[in-house]
């Protein structure tokens, strides 16, 4: 927790700051990290969490001060969003000499600067009632200025304010295929420069937060430097360090240039890959990994619901480490490779044959999906007699498609893809118009994957039908299945509509799904936005573009027979 002694309103000692002068007029990337906060708010802001979009800026000097404004670049689109601009930071210049000027504090840190606040302006409800500078100095890399602030309705934020010196020849930019690989990269770049980091630095150093359970430590490490797999077989060597934060604590913790996996003690089920970025070139500056504290909960819950009715283990209230452990490190190894710029996968799974699945040579040599950067959880075509035979029921520690994608990236920009190295970007739709996109289907047979869930959401029912938190998490979940389906309805895979045949298999899938849903797991409202979506708005639309007037009106003739049926 915060200090609560009184603060008075103006700034004390460290309110003055030397700067030098072959600075000025130079890029910095700046921004600012949370310290302490009195009062969290969900992945909005907490501890250790940095603003989301630090700005490049230049120091100008106007008059009798330095002004901090943005700059742009010739390859970078005007800022044209809905956030309002927020004034330019001032610093009235105290004194100069032939090489530095030393500027005051006071009139811009009085409050948290807006440009470079990690929370939101809305959170902090105007200026700050009284404010503390409690630390204002510069090193070869970046300035930091500390401040401490106390807003209305007792929110107290400690922040470090940074700004970050920039390379004035920024690392080459590499943009990537991305009808083959996915790479992150700022929206504003006209370039498309993938977010990379410069690996002429020498290897990447990774934190892991000691509040983290020791038991946790080996899971994260490994589910960090697994990606040195990739970079190896690349021909760039082990890129990838990995060390405990030391008992006494880390005295960069907050540094903007610190790389860390930070556990997040606020109840939210979430984990992010969070990185700094030059926008000239797209060079990754810095990266955390950000660990919610309600995550294990999730991924016991998936765990639960995906292979609790072919593993005994799963349906345990609390896992045992040698079982949540390897969950912890494929968590920590997706969101690693965000950090090193990959963006999700999203047809990763849809690389493998469905029947492979419930192969044990199979998935023991490749996992459930050919990406760790999918949403595939856990392997729910498995039965109990496949899990006695030993098929795997958790994805691979990295699939093809990863080392693919870091030769893209990071090796040869030329390097030939492999078996299962198939690509589909992340789709922001409630039913996507990819079936190969999905988060949670299984396999390239979405309607297979879906029965398969099915049975085991039934199956689940009948061993836990009493445990009223397990029976909501099984009745969500079996909407689920039957919703992922209705992406076969006018979708494209690679372009190509799925064929009729498919489109009527899944209607008469979802028409039994619905008609045979277990009377425990009924819910009235969840059937019928089902079924209002077979003839809203979106799907036949969909349809007729994919299939013409005539499968639209074959469609229509399929859903108002499965409506009567249901009704």
């Amino acid at each position: 927790m915060l200090l609560s002694f009184l603060m008075l309103p103006f700034a004390l000692a460290q309110d003055t700051l030397t700067l030098s002068k072959d600075r000025i007029g130079k890029p910095l990337l700046a921004g600012s990290r949370i310290v302490e906060v009195s009062r969290s708010h969900g992945k909005v802001f907490a501890e250790g969490q940095r603003n989301l979009s630090p700005e490049m800026m230049a120091l100008r000097r106007e008059e009798d001060a330095l002004v901090l404004l943005p700059l742009q670049h010739r390859h970078r689109k005007e800022n044209r969003g809905k956030r309002r601009a927020a004034p330019p930071l001032r610093f009235p210049i105290l004194a100069e000499s032939d090489t530095s000027f030393t500027v005051s504090l006071s009139e811009s840190f009085d409050t948290y600067p807006e440009v470079l606040s990690a929370i939101p302006p809305k959170w902090l409800k105007g200026k700050a009632e009284s404010y503390e500078i409690l630390d204002a100095a510069g090193n070869e890399r970046y300035i930091g200025i500390t401040g401490r602030y106390c807003y209305p309705d007792s929110l107290e934020v400690t922040a470090l304010c940074y700004l970050i010196y920039l390379r004035d020849n920024p690392m080459e930019g590499r943009t990537v295929d991305p009808s083959k690989v996915g790479y992150n990269f700022d929206p504003r770049d006209l370039n498309r420069f993938a977010q990379r980091w410069d690996l002429s630095h020498g290897p990447i150093r990774f934190y892991v937060d000691k509040a983290f359970p020791a038991a946790w430590y080996p899971y994260i490490k490994e589910g960090i430097e697994d990606w040195n797999q990739a970079f190896v077989a690349a021909g760039l060597g082990t890129v990838l360090e990995v060390f405990p934060e030391p008992e006494e604590g880390l005295p960069e913790r907050y540094s903007p240039l610190v790389n860390m996996v930070r556990y997040m003690d606020v109840d939210e089920a979430n984990a992010k890959g969070d990185v700094l970025c030059d926008p000239r070139s797209g060079e990754i500056l810095s990266g955390d990994i950000l660990w919610w504290r309600n995550v294990v909960e999730l991924l016991q819950d998936w765990r639960y619901l995906q292979t609790g009715a072919a593993d005994p283990v799963a349906r345990q209230a609390e896992l045992p480490i040698e079982v949540l452990g390897p969950m912890i490190r494929h968590a920590v190894c997706h969101e690693m490779g965000h950090v090193l710029g990959l963006c999700h996968n999203m047809g990763g799974s849809y690389a493998y044959p469905a029947d492979s699945l419930r192969s044990v040579s199979f998935t023991r040599h490749y996992g459930t999906t050919a990406s760790v950067m999918d949403y595939a959880r856990y392997n729910h075509f498995a039965t109990a007699s496949d899990v006695a035979a030993g098929v795997a029921l958790l994805p691979p520690r990295l699939g093809p498609y990863d080392y693919y994608a870091i030769a893209l990236g990071y090796g040869d920009p030329d390097a030939p893809a492999g078996e299962f190295c198939y690509y589909a970007p992340s789709i922001h739709a409630a039913i996507s118009p990819d079936p190969s996109s999905q988060a949670e289907s299984l396999g390239d047979n979405l309607l297979r994957s879906s029965e398969a869930g099915l049975r085991n959401c039934r199956l689940l029912l009948g061993l836990d039908g009493r445990d009223e938190r397990r029976t909501a998490l099984l009745q969500k979940q079996y909407y689920r299945y039957i919703s992922l389906s209705l992406s076969n309805l006018g979708g494209k895979v690679a372009g190509v509509p799925v064929d009729w045949k498919t489109q009527k298999r899944t209607l008469r899938f979802v028409q039994e799904a619905l008609k045979k849903v277990p009377a425990e797991l009924a819910d009235p409202e969840k059937e019928q936005a089902i079924l209002d979506e077979l003839s809203g708005n979106f799907l036949p639309v969909r349809v007729k573009e994919n299939g013409g007037e005539k499968m639209l009106k074959r469609y229509l003739r399929k859903v108002e027979r499965l409506k009567k049926t249901i009704h």
